[in-house]
């Protein structure tokens, strides 16, 4: 075989490869984007609803399915943390202290930032929250 014969199939194979790693390399990227456009409109859902549910106090069918949603689509840890808020917010719970809803929901809440991030180091230096607009947990 001549010299040129190999350079050819050499730049053949590797221009071939080349366009199969590219590909791959972008369907994977495209699907992690759109995976983490979906967890973002899921968690906005869930934080708009937890909202909705106690400002008009009986919108629990909104809070269950974006809750829901999330079960779905949540890492281990945001579902984790999501099903401890759940069993210490729903009505047959204890009375909640303000300051412990607030603890769980800013974990539940830095779950969700990590997961869409996929690091915790957004979450340094993140404080305790309460949601906005929202009157103080058990008032």
């Amino acid at each position: 075989m001549s010299t040129e014969i190999v350079v050819a199939i050499v730049g053949a194979f590797v221009t071939i490869l080349t366009a199969i790693i590219t590909n791959y390399l972008s369907k994977r990227n495209q699907l992690k984007f759109e995976e983490r456009k979906l967890k973002e409109e899921y968690y906005t859902n869930y934080v708009k609803a937890m909202s909705n549910n106690v400002l008009m106090k009986d919108n629990h069918v909104e809070l269950d399915d974006a809750q829901n949603h999330l079960i779905l689509v949540g890492s281990a840890d945001v579902v984790r943390i999501l099903m401890q808020f759940h069993d210490k917010i729903k009505p047959s719970a204890p009375p909640l202290s303000g300051a412990e809803h607030d603890r769980i929901l800013t974990e539940l809440i830095k779950a969700m930032r990590a997961d869409l991030y996929g690091t915790n180091k957004i979450n340094c230096g993140y404080p305790i929250i309460h949601l906005s607009g929202i009157r103080p947990y058990g008032e």
